[in-house]
């Protein structure tokens, strides 16, 4: 799996040095039998994620979803709770703004991901993956 994005990452490096978009594709793993069927993968082998690459529309120019600021997740020699709790409560009201910005319905970082994990409905079958990756011909306990 590390392969596989590290492979991916380098393709991504690549085909923006060409003005090439690309676009990650992580919903593949909602359904990764039917994926499979579709690709014609053979026994062995599992769809990670979709790459996709392609020319920009000028005419419609993408916008980069903001990440968490590195305050949030950078730690230096100790794990530090202050500095994550502001940077995060500047992070959900930056994520609406993008939401907002995109049309989107109003979201909050947070809310969106305790939602992600509420429960295996919530994972839109990524709960599944276990059954999934024996189903593709992996052994695994």
């Amino acid at each position: 799996m590390i392969d596989a994005a590290l492979a991916a990452q380098n393709v991504v490096a690549a085909a923006e040095s060409l003005d090439l978009g690309t676009v990650y594709i992580g919903g593949l793993r909602r359904e990764p039998e039917k994926v499979a069927e579709d690709l014609r993968l053979p026994p062995g082998a599992f769809p990670l994620f979709g790459l996709v690459v392609g020319k920009p529309d000028p005419a419609h120019p993408g916008e980069v979803k903001p990440r968490l600021p590195q305050t949030a997740i950078l730690h230096r020699e100790h794990y530090q709770v202050e500095p994550e709790a502001e940077a995060v409560a500047l992070y959900d009201q930056i994520f609406g703004e993008f939401y907002a910005a995109q049309k989107l319905p109003p979201q909050q970082w947070t809310h969106q991901s305790a939602n992600r994990i509420k429960g295996p409905e919530s994972l839109g079958g990524r709960a599944r993956i276990a059954e999934a990756i024996r189903n593709l011909g992996f052994t695994i306990s």
